[in-house]
């Protein structure tokens, strides 16, 4: 039986676990997912290990990582990243790495999941999202959560002997006010 870390339905995270390896390194060097995300390093078993062993040396840790499950199954990965607890804010990542559960609001119900932890439980005041301008399908994702576009960044990633623009979303814990 895998252990929730959220859930809500047929989607829920968990920390990440040394069973998830051989799909967190496929997705990570996968091509056409890094050309979204902008991974310009390759993942390998030893980053894997540290990814898996974060948070447990600080008590406070920057970077948190959630498997993304759907039905018990592992399709993504998601997390807060760059996390500012005296700032309150963090980024937010999530990819649905498996093709097959794309576009059926597995993500939705993760950055759902994401906000109640980060507002609910980290008690941050802001979250934000950095997407690459030409991923339109991130693009019209964040804009149908409601996140605000509050910026682009000009080249401010180099990429594939380019550099790209990079959109800011954000979302603002209307509580903490």
């Amino acid at each position: 039986m895998n252990m929730y870390f959220l859930k809500r339905a047929s989607v829920a995270l968990r920390a990440i676990e040394k069973v998830d390896k051989d799909k967190f390194l496929q997705w990570h060097n996968d091509l056409a997912l890094r050309n979204l995300i902008g991974g310009i390093f390759p993942f390998d078993e030893g980053t894997f290990q540290k990814i898996c062993d974060q948070g447990y040396e600080k008590l406070l840790p920057s970077q948190i990582w959630f498997s993304v499950c759907y039905e018990d199954k592992l399709v993504g990965i998601a997390g807060l990243h760059n996390v500012k607890y005296v700032q309150r804010n963090a980024e937010v990542a999530c990819f649905v790495g498996e093709n097959q559960y794309r576009q059926q609001g597995i993500g939705s119900a993760v950055v759902g999941l994401i906000e109640e932890y980060a507002f609910g439980t980290l008690n941050l005041h802001r979250i934000y999202a950095y997407v690459y301008d030409d991923n339109i399908i991130a693009k019209r994702f964040f804009s149908k959560q409601q996140w605000l576009q509050e910026g682009v960044l000009r080249e401010a990633s180099y990429w594939n002997y380019t550099f790209r623009d990079i959109v800011i979303f954000a979302r603002i814990n209307k509580s903490c006010e």
